[in-house]
């Protein structure tokens, strides 16, 4: 690329953000700060002129957008969602110092996600809506589904886990060399030590 020299860049949107005439526009970056961000939010959506609301995020910041969204959800009872997935294209162009040369064009797409959350009922044939409290959609095809073979064992594991790990630990210096063991008490001790 020596031969090269950066000119103008440009970014694109593919596809465009959702928007809604009227909707407060939450853009949340990778440095956003989750408690900076609810708290306008909130105090947004809590205007009863408000209706809609969008949250816009690329590359690192999808996963800190999609919490704030769920925060969001919880807090306020009755929002209707709908999701678009896409990418933001950075198109840099470069022009030759060199004569003879074509000028290049290189594109750069970053993951985006554009969010809609509104009050009132939305397009319930788009297939990402999602109603209010609709926790069971993404599940709605395994009820009838048949569990693999093996799951009985697999469960008692994960139950014997959980049990060993509510089970009362103390640490102990047993040698006096300064480490600490674990071990447990049995029930009759636990009851002696109160």
């Amino acid at each position: 690329m020596e031969n090269y020299s950066k000119g103008d860049s440009r970014t694109v949107y593919d596809p465009p953000p959702l928007s809604v005439e009227g909707a407060v526009e939450m853009k949340v970056t990778n440095g956003s700060k989750i408690r900076n961000v609810m708290g306008f939010a909130m105090s947004s959506m809590g205007d009863n002129s408000v209706r809609h609301m969008t949250w816009n995020g690329t590359g690192n910041a999808i996963n800190k957008t999609i919490s704030c969204v769920e925060i969001m959800k919880r807090k306020i009872k009755g929002l209707h969602q709908i999701t678009q997935i896409g990418y933001l294209r950075v198109e840099d162009f470069w022009e030759p110092k060199v004569e003879g040369l074509d000028s290049l064009k290189v594109n750069t797409n970053i993951p985006a996600i554009s969010i809609l959350l509104s009050k009132d009922p939305l397009d319930t044939s788009n297939p990402s809506y999602q109603a209010p409290d609709a926790t069971d959609v993404a599940w709605a095809g395994s009820k009838n589904s048949k569990r693999p073979a093996g799951n009985k064992k697999r469960q008692a594991a994960v139950r014997d886990v959980k049990t060993s790990a509510s089970k009362p630990r103390r640490f102990k210096d047993n040698k006096g060399d300064g480490k600490k063991t674990a071990f447990k008490k049995s029930k009759s001790e636990c009851l002696q030590s109160k």
